[in-house]
This record gives C-alpha cells, structure tokens and sequence, in this order.
C-alpha cells in the first residue's frame, strides 16, 4: 500500500535524486527532512507539497491520493479502491476546544484512496477530522485533514501525534510519556513559541482520554 511518503520516494527515485538533492530543491536544511517525508514520520506543509507537485510533475491532489494517475504514478500497487470514513468535526491544533457536536445519524464521511494508508493502518474504526489552528504547524497545517486510528492504551508511542481529551475539552498534540518527571505532555510543534505544550499530572491522567493517533495527514486547498 502506498503512502504519501512513498509517493514521495518514488517519484524522488523516479527522477534519479539522492535525499539530500531533492532536499535542496525544496529549500529543506538538510537531507533528514526528505527521510523524515518518505518515512511517514513527518507530513509536507501545503507550500512544500505545491514545490513537490511541480518539480515531479504531478498534482497535489495526486501526490496526496485524492487523483490518483495510472499515467503519473506507474505501479500496480496504485488502484482506485476507496475508503469511506465518518468526518468528525473539527479538532483544536492549539488550545484545548471544545470538539463540534456531532449527530450520529447525520455523520458527514469522506472517502479516501486505501493505497494512502499502510495495509497495517487500515481499520474499522478509522475517523477523519479537520484540523482547526497552527500548535501542530510544522508538521500538521491548519485546515487539514486527517485520519485517525483508535488504538489501545500501551500501543502509543513516545511522539506519536493524537487525538486527545482533558476535563471535557479536545486537542492534537503530540504524546510524550517520558518528557517530565511525573507528567505526560501533549507537546506542541509550531513554528510559533507562543504556543504551549500541555502537562497532565500522571495521578490526574484518569481525567484524559486519547482517542487515535494520526495515521494520516492530508493537505485541503
């Protein structure tokens, strides 16, 4: 199944470039933030995928699966299969908010190319949200969209980005269990230093919920 990071690879591998020449010619300080892409550890900003579209000669929306191209992307892995998934609303990419009410028998969904998610990330219980505010920035733009896998308590790991809830109110962050003593932290990671990480004292954790990590992270136009 192909993701965005290895449409990324592919398409770099395609026009015969090392990680570090392509990291040039997107204006990227160095060769990891290439790595970072095509492992899926990090997401393209909106302007970096529109600088990515042009020099490989492909649309965003192709790059990102919503129009996907037999004539642009040459592998059998690429079909048409879609995924149906409920859209929940809006997510706070900063302060805690309040998550939009939602009516369950008037869920909007949104479909979505299976091939963009890792065989192992595929689920029933997939959601999608847009992503409402800048704390996530630097790898999650306002105005996303992105796809949420409900996992268990001990399957999160230190730095995986979620979905999360305290005293009522939702947020996305990214989860850091180990980051101080006593405290898990849902860290922010803007190119903003005005917006804050999140410490919840380890004895009042009860009070939070984490409802997926990200899985996938989709840029809306």
């Amino acid at each position: 199944m192909r993701t965005l990071g290895s449409r990324i690879k592919f398409l770099r591998e395609k026009k015969h470039l090392t990680q570090t020449e392509l990291a040039e010619k997107v204006g990227a300080k160095t060769y990891t933030t290439i790595s970072k892409w095509e492992s899926d550890e990090n997401f393209p900003k909106g302007k970096d995928l529109k600088i990515l579209a042009e020099l490989f000669g492909v649309s965003a929306d192709f790059l990102l699966g919503i129009e996907p191209s037999v004539q642009s992307f040459q592998t059998s892995e690429c079909h048409d299969t879609d995924i149906e998934l409920p859209l929940y609303g809006d997510v706070a990419a900063g302060a805690l908010a309040e998550l939009e009410s939602i009516d369950v028998w008037d869920v909007k969904t949104v479909k979505l190319p299976k091939f963009l998610l890792p065989q192992s990330m595929l689920s029933d219980k997939l959601f999608a949200m847009h992503v409402n505010g800048d704390s996530m920035d630097k790898i999650i733009p306002n105005g996303s969209l992105i796809v949420v896998k409900p996992i268990e308590q001990s399957l999160y790991n230190d730095g995986d980005i979620v979905v999360f809830s305290y005293n009522g109110e939702y947020s996305l962050k990214r989860y850091r269990p180990n980051a101080m003593e006593g405290f898990v932290l849902f860290e922010a990671d803007s190119i903003n230093p005005d917006f804050k990480n999140i410490p919840i004292s380890k004895s009042e954790l009860f009070e939070a919920n984490m409802y997926g990590k990200v899985v996938f992270c989709g840029i809306t136009f």
